[in-house]
């Protein structure tokens, strides 16, 4: 019964470790494109950064006059 225990615990630590483990970059990406986003630092940029969003519109605008 013990060793069961200490398998079970290993098992339970080993999923415990990959459930906690961050998505690599191209992974972080494909979320962002998602998103309406170029990519994962142009998300956090909007997320966490001044810019309010309106930037690429003011470009848009600008060049259809």
């Amino acid at each position: 019964m013990e060793k069961k225990k200490h398998a079970l615990r290993q098992l339970l630590a080993a999923v415990e470790k990959e459930l906690l483990k961050k998505p690599n970059r191209k992974t972080l990406d494909r979320l962002s494109l998602l998103a309406g986003f170029q990519d994962w630092d142009s998300f956090q940029e909007a997320l966490h950064g001044e810019a309010d969003g309106k930037a690429n519109y003011s470009l848009e605008e600008n060049k259809k006059k």
